[in-house]
């Protein structure tokens, strides 16, 4: 099942929308000052890197009809991060993935959005599964994945050869 292109989720305190040609700035902001690794890949990218990342995250909604979102405080234009439903090529199976600008973690704004979004995997794409998965370091997202209700399914190696941890995240209601 295929949902409408670009749909905007609110949440008590957050809007979710599908990044814009505009957004670039923002993908850049983060990468300047991410610590986040992912495949192999570790610290920072460059600017066509990041233009790259930003296209494709427009583009997944046109190809996959669901993607990343960028989170916003409710009335603000600042964008505090990104949570949604991916699907890379090469991988045979989607996931629930979010990143954050430094001064927006701690505040619970990747839980809630990624409440909204799990009801929206579950509700709208009509999945039977919505699930994340991580590195083994990433001591905050298994904590997060376990505030969301997920269990622990599986420990997969994925294509980029990394071991992670797979948790199948329950449809809860919106508090």
């Amino acid at each position: 099942m295929t949902a409408p292109a670009h749909p905007i989720l609110n949440t008590d305190r957050l809007t979710l929308r599908a990044p814009e040609p505009a957004d670039v700035q923002a993908y850049r902001a983060f990468y300047a000052v991410s610590d986040m690794t992912v495949g192999t890949y570790r610290g920072g990218r460059s600017k066509d890197e990041v233009a790259q990342i930003h296209a494709n995250d427009m583009i997944h909604w046109q190809i996959r009809g669901f993607g990343m979102w960028l989170l916003r405080r409710k009335n603000e234009a600042e964008v505090l991060g990104g949570a949604g439903l991916v699907k890379e090529d090469d991988w045979n199976t989607d996931e629930l993935t979010w990143w954050l600008m430094p001064e927006a973690r701690g505040h619970g704004y990747a839980t809630e959005a990624s409440r909204a979004i799990i009801a929206y995997g579950y509700d709208t794409l009509g999945w039977s599964r919505v699930q994340t998965f991580m590195r083994d370091e990433n001591i905050r997202s298994h904590k997060m994945a376990q505030r969301l209700g997920g269990t622990k399914v599986s420990r997969d190696v994925f294509p980029d050869g990394v071991t992670r941890d797979v948790y199948v995240l329950p449809r809860e209601e919106m508090a």
